[in-house]
């Protein structure tokens, strides 16, 4: 037998009971649960002993200012803040065993885009395309190069070329940087071309580590067309998962020669 109750609402309650319960009509899965919040302290301890949060949080407070400046400065390219990049930092050298506390850097976040050719074997190319910017265009990275053996020919560099119409035709206009030859620590590059308030319908920028045996860490790349940022990347994990870019698709994204994996592409931890 089906048990029934009856209840008497106070004036006033039947208008938010009806609104409440219009919300639920419209879920697929329409639920209203009292259990399982972790608001106990039993909880709260089984939660505490699953994250390196507490740790890290007495870890940041022992820095002194002048430390928590430099984790300022270092956070500034990417969306972290200064804790939350020094909390990201604290819980992979926790997680993996380094050294604790980590040391910020100007030239790179917590993570960083690797570009290698074992052996010099074949050639390894990066390619991001761009459309509808102004010029001028300015390109911007931090790299590292450490170099296992002497190339014979091209040497590690990017070839910048813009499109834009000219008197009905299509012209381009290309800008070369080259890397200084043997080991380089972490540098950054800032290279500027393009007319002032010309328009340029594309943009292709190719990093070039053709057969040439050297291991080369990126971060930090912007693009700005006429000041204006037109694409900002640091190369980070996502929520844990392996790094997620966007495939070239109608004048943008990118490209990798060979694909992108391992061993000649991949996104890692910079200590």
């Amino acid at each position: 037998m089906v048990k029934v109750a009856q209840m008497d609402l106070p004036a006033g309650y039947q208008e938010l009971l009806d609104k409440i319960l219009a919300y639920f009509d419209n879920q697929i899965y329409p639920t209203w649960a009292s259990r399982y919040f972790h608001t106990t302290r039993a909880a709260k301890k089984r939660n505490v002993e699953k994250t390196y949060m507490p740790s890290a949080a007495v870890a940041w407070k022992a820095l002194n200012p002048a430390e928590k400046a430099d984790w300022t400065s270092a956070s500034i390219f990417g969306t972290l803040n200064n804790y939350q990049l020094f909390l990201a930092d604290f819980a992979y050298r926790r997680k993996n065993g380094l050294s604790l506390p980590g040391t910020p850097s100007d030239y790179h976040e917590v993570m960083g885009l690797e570009i290698q050719n074992p052996g010099g074997s074949t050639n390894v190319r990066l390619r991001r395309d761009e459309k509808d910017l102004v010029g001028p265009i300015k390109i911007e990275f931090n790299y590292l190069k450490t170099e296992n053996a002497l190339t014979a020919s091209v040497p590690f560099k990017f070839v910048a070329t813009a499109y834009y119409f000219k008197l009905g035709e299509i012209v381009t206009l290309e800008h070369t940087w080259t890397a200084p030859a043997g080991n380089v620590p972490w540098a950054s590059v800032s290279e500027s071309f393009g007319t002032a308030s010309q328009k340029y319908f594309h943009l292709t920028v190719i990093w070039y580590l053709d057969a040439y045996d050297a291991i080369v860490d990126l971060d930090h790349l912007l693009i700005t067309s006429n000041a204006v940022d037109k694409y900002r990347e640091c190369w980070q994990y996502k929520a844990g998962r392996t790094w997620e870019y966007d495939d070239l698709y109608r004048k943008t994204g990118w490209l990798f020669t060979p694909g992108f994996r391992v061993p000649y592409f991949n996104v890692i931890y910079l200590n």
